[in-house]
């Protein structure tokens, strides 16, 4: 019976936060309850494309470790260490690639209803003592603060999961010497999110003192040197543990070194408060909407009646001041690792977050439950709840709200109603639970059962009011979109066998998001060699070549190619634009009638053989037509320029902060605009000769604009409506003129080099040089050291041209390129990995053989 009982509350521990989320996503209308997704922020931009990959892996269309969908190129590591190690993802391999915002809902929903599960496995083998009341702390736990606002960072919610698994582990290995339990939790702590893991590295220090100091018996000697010589099985555990996951981790820095999160700001790492008394506003309800998603104060709500008890904790005689002092000194110090800008920062993998601050929350909450969770035991053999942890709580709440209605955080005051909601539900959580100790019997299971309720509505309501606000998607439009998007890309991809890029726009609303959707990370999503990309591992030099080009940059994790340029299509091979507008000077080539399809005649390869002077060309920042100019002049000498200015340039300033720029055109082309001291951000209206001009991405800063194709001679009027006042700023209108490009494109044909792309990743191709001055062979795919290269069968080195290109000095001669990718690093990794495996294991078995002689 005993057995049967802990099965049925281990399971209670699941089913209820699981069937509290089903109601919650009812209400809200998420598919398949209704027509709604969650294609919103960072989860429809990003982590739905990436789970498209990883379905795309492992369902045999690619098996390399390296893709062109992401940004021009790169190893797929990084990426998959930081958002796709979660054994939860496999699910994606049972549904449809339209379905895949059903899955995420899926895959959140099953994880937060395992967080319940870790708790009670913890709480019940940790005080020996689980009934049903224990399901109230295991459900707060599913149910915390951090829980209902990073839901949607869904990839950081497995460490809430391993956290009380990870406790435990500690407990036993400095209890009872066992580090199974321990070293597994850490393990996959670190395999299923390195960042997260990082967190739970330093908490793991952290609890490992605590645990020591407060269970370790009193009359032995406590210092820092008896707890390193004591805690040599721990040190040595999670030494080889750490180690253990390098197959995984030195690909995940490799990668992060490549990027620009290695720069440091120093003014992150002095240790300056972050915020004041305000944020204990946030022990109460509705402290976060989704509009406060990215920048909010401490996420620490763990449920009114967890927070009550854990008041408690500290007034209830029953329990030892040195319990007390040792919870104080863990707890504060838990505080002080996100109210210290320094300690948050370290935290933080020495990297100030941009955007979902205080990510490590909830070990805070973790620990309120754990702690009230004592309290709730004393109360239950006899100790008296005194009516100053009500008032204590209240003092604390009304100083909270009070303190955050006078800083310059009050924006994130949601409404007073949800104060007066959290007062009340602090005074009637107490009156149920003083009562419940002055009852038995029926009466007592009736205010238990009140409790229930009552605690399952606030936990509900609290993630409601997280959640109702969310601009969410439109589940049946995603669908639709998708599968017309995807045959079209398999078409093309169909009709031509060798390597070439796409630019791909949707319309926001007819791809299914209620809000502004830059696809950035479209390649990904639909599996095609793209330019755009948005990703927390994109390569810096990448990043930086492409921006001198003169893609749009909004930050260090995004490149996007906005507007069509002839000279980007045949640098990067863009052959295709699918897109819902209409190009008078292009044949559409599509069959359907909501996306144009448009081949650009410039893109004649992954490559083509250049002068060797082209390998010393160097890239001027913020100088985009210049650096065009210069690349072209390389290829092919011409004695005008290929960028010829227009005339008469004349700014006029109207009222209201209006004004106009007219110019004439010199030559035939298409025209270009570059300003990049006007702040984009502010232009609420752009128009080019009385026509809207409306990017697919949202642009902020810096951006090359192609205006359109204009004759000649022709008058060019553009229009500009500013929220401020727009002083007369560095313009630059030039026309690529299309004779002389045409002539280039058309020499360049002859030397261009088409690559296959196999399965597994191979790159094979043919190119035949006959001048050996033009040797060169520049190739459209980022250079990368991990590429093994051979020309007729014989190794050759690349080297880095055209700021981060790939480029193979040839001879005369018709010959034949491979191109293998080979993460040296990563079997590096594996084999450490192997090794510490396989050192545990046979020092196991030896350890087990000797024990037995000596038997």
């Amino acid at each position: 019976m005993i057995r049967i009982k802990k099965s049925l509350l281990i399971s209670g521990s699941f089913l209820l936060p699981f069937l509290l989320l089903i109601i919650l996503w009812f209400i809200l209308g998420l598919a398949p309850l209704g027509s709604n997704n969650l294609l919103v922020s960072d989860l429809g931009t990003q982590y739905m494309p990436f789970l498209s990959a990883f379905k795309q892996f492992f369902q045999g269309e690619t098996y390399s470790l390296y893709t062109f969908s992401d940004a021009l190129g790169g190893t797929i590591l990084p990426l998959s260490a930081y958002y796709l190690l979660s054994p939860f993802n496999f699910l994606v391999l049972f549904f449809s690639y339209e379905q895949l915002p059903i899955v995420i809902l899926l895959i959140i929903t099953l994880k937060i209803s395992l967080m319940g599960s870790s708790m009670f496995y913890y709480l019940q083998k940790t005080y020996q003592q689980s009934s049903m009341s224990t399901l109230l702390f295991s459900t707060s736990y599913s149910l915390c603060g951090f829980v209902t606002v990073y839901a949607l960072n869904f990839m950081w919610l497995d460490a809430l999961i391993f956290l009380p698994l990870l406790a435990l582990g500690i407990q036993q290995l400095w209890d009872h010497k066992k580090y199974v339990l321990y070293s597994v939790s850490l393990f996959l702590s670190i395999v299923t999110n390195y960042y997260m893991g990082y967190m739970l590295c330093i908490f793991s220090v952290c609890y490992s003192l605590y645990w020591y100091y407060q269970k370790i018996d009193s009359s032995q000697k406590k210092s820092i040197k008896q707890f390193i010589r004591e805690g040599r099985l721990f040190f040595v555990t999670s030494f080889l543990t750490g180690i253990s996951t390098s197959f995984i981790l030195i690909p995940a820095i490799e990668g992060m070194l490549a990027t620009k999160k290695t720069s440091f700001d120093w003014q992150t790492f002095l240790p300056i408060p972050n915020f004041g008394l305000n944020f204990l506003s946030q022990l109460g309800i509705g402290s976060v909407n989704f509009e406060w998603r990215l920048e909010h104060l401490p996420t620490i709500f763990s449920g009114i009646l967890m927070t009550l008890l854990f008041i408690a904790y500290f007034q209830l005689p029953a329990i030892s001041k040195k319990e007390k002092k040792g919870t104080a000194f863990l707890i504060g110090f838990i505080f002080l690792s996100f109210w210290l800008e320094l300690i948050n920062t370290i935290w933080h993998m020495s990297q100030s977050p941009a955007g979902f601050p205080y990510r490590n929350t909830f070990i805070l909450s973790f620990l309120m439950i754990k702690f009230a969770y004592e309290a709730f035991l004393k109360l239950k053999q006899g100790a008296t709840l005194n009516i100053v942890v009500p008032s204590i709580f209240s003092g604390l709440l009304i100083v909270g709200y009070i303190a955050l209605k006078f800083s310059k955080e009050r924006v994130f005051l949601l409404s007073d109603y949800y104060f007066i909601i959290s007062l009340l539900c602090i005074w009637l959580i107490y009156a149920l639970l003083f009562l419940s100790q002055k009852t038995h019997g029926l009466q007592r299971l009736s205010i238990y059962s009140l409790l229930f309720f009552f605690v399952c509505s606030e936990l509900v309501f609290n993630f409601w009011i997280s959640f109702k606000d969310i601009p969410f998607g439109n589940q049946e439009k995603f669908a639709q979109t998708y599968q017309i998007q995807d045959t079209i890309i398999s078409g093309l991809q169909n009709e031509h066998s060798d390597l070439f890029r796409i630019k791909q726009t949707i319309d926001s609303d007819v791809a299914g998001y209620n809000e502004k959707n830059n696809g950035y990370n479209n390649p990904i999503l639909y599996g095609y060699a793209g330019v755009s990309s948005y990703t927390s591992t994109l390569d810096a030099k990448t990043q930086d070549t492409l921006t001198a080009l003169g893609l749009y940059q909004k930050n260090d994790r995004r490149i996007a190619y906005v507007d069509e340029a002839k000279v980007i299509n045949l640098l990067l091979n863009v052959n295709y634009q699918l897109t819902p507008e209409i190009k008078s000077q292009q044949k559409n080539i599509s069959n359907d009638p909501s996306t144009n399809v448009y081949e650009n005649s410039e893109a004649i390869g992954m490559g083509f053989l250049v002068p060797k002077k082209f390998g010393t060309i160097e890239l001027t920042k913020n100088q985009p037509l210049r650096n065009q100019e210069m690349i072209l002049q390389q290829i092919q000498a011409n004695q005008h320029d290929y960028f010829k200015e227009t005339q008469n340039i004349a700014f006029t300033t109207h009222s209201d902060n209006n004004y106009t720029l007219k110019t004439k055109t010199t030559a035939d082309g298409e025209v270009y605009l570059y300003a990049p001291d006007v702040d984009w951000e502010k232009i609420t209206s752009f128009k080019v000769n009385g026509k809207k001009i409306q990017p697919a991405v949202y642009i902020a800063t810096n951006q090359l604009f192609n205006l359109g194709y204009f004759k000649k001679d022709e008058v060019v009027q553009i229009q500009l409506e500013s929220e401020s006042e727009l002083e007369e700023k560095t313009i630059e209108l030039k026309t690529l003129q299309q004779e002389a490009f045409d002539s280039l494109i058309n020499a360049q044909q002859a030397k261009a080099i088409q690559l296959k792309e196999q399965v597994s990743g191979t790159l094979t191709g043919e190119i035949t040089v006959t001048d050996e001055k033009e040797s060169l062979l520049y190739l459209a795919i980022p250079y990368d050291k991990n590429w093994q290269i051979t020309v007729d069968g014989q190794k050759i080195k690349a080297k880095r041209i055209l700021g981060n290109f790939t480029g193979l000095d040839l001879t005369t001669g018709k010959h034949q390129i491979t191109m293998n990718y080979h993460q040296r690093n990563f079997f590096i990794g594996i084999l450490i990995s192997f090794s510490v495996l396989f050192g545990v294991l046979f020092y196991q078995i030896f350890k087990r053989i000797l024990q037995r002689n000596n038997k």
